[in-house]
């Protein structure tokens, strides 16, 4: 027996409404996580940082992001596995060997973006501050901001489909 174009589709529409109406919502910090996910697989690094070595994810900062983000300790990221570690602040130092560094309020970017490194954040300005991707949110949902120009200055390629989707893409200082 075939279905109707719009019975099919009415029949699709109200399995997903009836999913969603028994879902439980997600916390804020377990849904910026999944964005940031979800935006990491835009992210391209620079052909010094190799293919074959797991991507490192510092914590700078504790939190209930970071919490979430705890979840993610090996898992793989396109292709990629992906080790956290925590770091005491967000120094050239304390960085070292990091691909992706989680901040918090209170985050310092160096003028002198050390090649490779991603730098996320879920505070209000972070981005104005050189946070290369920064959730927040906004009447009732998650958005991000993307700082397009630090990132291109640490050597990494945000794909157009993520900036397609950000609220806000800073390019200050770019050509």
């Amino acid at each position: 027996m075939l279905l109707h174009p719009l019975r099919c589709c009415a029949f699709l529409l109200l399995t997903l409404l009836g999913w969603a109406a028994g879902a439980q919502p997600l916390a804020e910090a377990d849904l910026k996580a999944q964005i940031l996910w979800r935006a990491l697989q835009f992210v391209e690094w620079p052909g010094e940082v190799s293919p074959s070595q797991p991507l490192q994810l510092c914590l700078t900062v504790q939190g209930p992001l970071a919490d979430a983000l705890r979840d993610w300790d090996q898992r793989a990221l396109n292709g990629r596995r992906l080790e956290l570690r925590r770091v005491a602040g967000a120094t050239a130092a304390a960085t070292a060997g990091c691909h992706i560094v989680y901040v918090g309020a209170d985050a310092s970017v160096p003028a002198q973006l050390p090649r490779g490194l991603l730098w996320v954040g879920d505070n209000m300005g972070l981005t104005e501050r050189g946070v290369m991707i920064n959730l927040q949110p906004q009447q009732g949902r998650i958005v991000f901001d993307v700082d397009l120009h630090s990132a291109r200055r640490a050597g990494l390629d945000i794909n157009a489909r993520l900036l397609r989707l950000a609220r806000y893409v800073r390019t200050e200082g770019m050509p």
